[in-house]
């Protein structure tokens, strides 16, 4: 594993910026907590990484490849990441097995 290396990332939706100026390095083994309050750009900050949603300005960086830049980005499947998703998106009435 490498390093992830966030430099002015923003991300806007309409009117709404749900991302500012944001900037972050975490070392490669470093745990790091996103806390905040509901709406505060936590869920989309871990889009943007994963490259569920692509940034309106900034880089996002591992290691020394860069996954998103102005002039473009690496699509998801590329990435080498996973996301848990906070709703799990499952169908109640059928088995794990089925939802799998």
């Amino acid at each position: 594993m490498a390093g992830i290396h966030l430099e002015s990332l923003t991300k806007r939706f309409g009117a709404v910026t749900a991302v500012k100026d944001f900037t972050l390095e975490i070392a490669d083994r470093e745990f790091v907590t996103l806390l905040g309050p509901s709406g505060c750009g936590k869920t989309t900050l871990l889009r943007l990484i994963a490259g569920f949603t692509a940034p309106d300005a900034g880089t996002i960086r591992v290691g020394e490849r860069f996954l998103s830049t102005p002039a473009g980005a690496v699509p998801p499947e590329q990435r080498g990441m996973g996301m848990v998703f906070q709703n799990y998106a499952v169908w109640p009435h059928k088995t794990v097995y089925a939802n799998v």
